[in-house]
Order: structure tokens, then C-alpha cells, then sequence
């Protein structure tokens, strides 16, 4: 849950680079290299030490050396430059639930799928999706950030599981869509109360970690693009922290490395 609230917070980072970061600097909320910041109109902090993270060869401090094969750069937080006003940083706290939910649908919609409320008494979850129709069903008795949540719950499945009517949510598909939708949400401020459904047990007490960096991998995949396809639907601009550029695996490899992490 800490790491799903750091990655929400440290959008567009890798899971491997959400935990350097969070080691190295636990209060940090916005990184990028010296050339990113000088974009920005500010400075290093003389003195400031460097957070050192896995990124592409076009980032790498050579001096570093490589990384299980990737390179290492070294990124700054935003507490640690000076210069010019910025802009609002962290998750966007100020957005209602309600503009959450209707990004969401729209994403949806340019996914080709529609958005329709009404009664679901036999889905515990409080949302389905049939593929075949091509539509996502909301329960018409959720509202607010629960909506939101059993929406974006359904968007997860639909970008990284080929599950049917028959074979249910459960299990590790569970965990990873409530994993992004737990992330969106919590990138826009909308999470509901009762924030995420149950999926203990699912990876055991001491999981090995080489499945725990391809869940990781998928989630902070997979809730980077929903929460850049939802940032597009908001009713206004929002102004984003950037990032640097950390070569995420594409997803076709994240899936192949997940089935033998399996």
C-alpha cells in the first residue's frame, strides 16, 4: 500500500525506480535530471546529493556504471532545486470524484466500450464488463469515489487480462486491478473510504521477488497509461509533474516475464 502511494505520487517512474527513490529520498514527490530541471528554469542545490536510479542509455551517468544490464542516472527532487515558482506538485487533490468517474468513462468510450449504471445485485465487485456487447456496468448504487474506483477497477482488466464472464476476478488479475485502480485514484485524490478490496494471500507472506518486481512492473505499467488516457478527459487543464525517461518494458515483454514469474 506505501509503495502504490509513492508510485500515485511519482507518476511515470518504474517500479524499481519508485523504491530507489523512496529509499534514498522517502519525502520526494518530483525528480528529473540536471538538464530537466534547467528546462524547468531552475537549479541543483550546491551540495544536494543525487538519487541514483535505473534509467535508459540515453540517461545513463557512465561514471555509475550498468544495472543488470540497464544504465544509472542520477535525478534531483524538487526540494532540492531553486529557481522560479512551480507549479502544484504531488497527486491532484483537488478534483472530484465525480470528474474522475466521467474521465474514466470516457476512456473507456475511446477504447470502444460504453459506460452504463444500473443494478448489479449478483456482482459483489459492483462492476462488470461484457466484452462481447462491449460494455462496462457500474452498480447505480455506488457514487463517488467508489464508482470511480470499480471503474478504473474495470479498465485495469481490460488492458492487461483476457478474463471471460465465467472465470471471475480473483487471485492475481484481482491484485493487479485493484493495484492500478488504487494507484489512479489515489494520483487524482479520489479514493473512497473503504479504499481497496481484499486480495490477501494471493502472493503469500514472503513472496519471491522476482514476482514481486513483474506485479510491480505491470501495475506501475499499466496505471501510467490509465492515468495519462484519464489526465486528457479532466474538465480542465491539470499541470503535471514531468519525469525522466526510464524505459519501462513494453507491455507484450512485461506479460512474457509475469507468466514466468508465475
Amino acid at each position: 500500500m506505501r509503495w502504490l502511494g509513492a508510485a500515485a505520487v511519482l507518476h511515470g517512474q518504474s517500479f524499481r525506480n519508485v523504491v530507489l527513490i523512496k529509499l534514498q529520498m522517502p519525502d520526494a514527490v518530483w525528480v528529473d535530471g540536471r538538464p530537466g530541471w534547467q528546462r524547468q528554469g531552475r537549479r541543483i542545490v550546491r551540495g544536494a546529493s543525487g538519487i541514483r536510479i535505473v534509467a535508459s542509455a540515453r540517461d545513463v551517468d557512465r561514471a555509475a556504471g550498468p544495472v543488470q544490464g540497464h544504465g544509472v542516472a542520477t535525478v534531483w527532487d524538487v526540494s532540492q532545486t531553486d529557481g522560479g515558482a512551480m507549479p502544484p506538485i504531488g497527486t491532484l487533490a483537488d478534483l472530484r470524484p465525480d470528474d474522475v468517474y466521467a474521465a474514466l468513462a470516457r476512456v473507456a468510450l475511446d477504447a470502444g466500450y460504453r459506460v452504463q449504471r444500473r443494478p448489479l445485485p449478483d456482482e459483489p465487485n459492483g462492476a462488470m464488463t461484457d466484452r462481447r456487447r462491449r460494455r462496462v456496468f457500474v452498480s447505480d448504487e455506488l457514487d463517488g469515489a467508489v464508482a470511480a474506483m470499480r471503474l478504473a477497477h474495470e479498465l485495469a482488466h481490460l488492458r492487461m487480462h483476457k478474463l471471460s464472464r465465467d472465470s471471475g476476478c480473483h487471485g492475481l488479475a484481482r491484485l493487479e486491478a485493484e493495484s492500478v485502480a488504487y494507484t489512479t485514484l489515489a494520483r487524482f485524490g479520489a479514493l473512497p473510504a473503504h479504499q481497496m478490496a481484499s486480495a490477501a494471500g494471493t502472493i503469500g507472506r514472503n513472496p519471491p521477488v522476482r514476482l514481486v518486481e513483474t506485479l510491480g512492473g505491470r501495475v506501475a505499467a499499466t496505471a501510467g497509461r490509465l492515468i495519462g488516457a484519464t489526465e486528457r478527459h479532466l474538465p480542465t487543464p491539470q499541470v503535471l509533474p514531468g519525469k525522466v525517461r526510464t524505459e519501462p518494458l513494453p507491455l507484450d515483454t512485461e506479460d512474457r516475464e509475469f507468466d514466468r514469474g508465475l
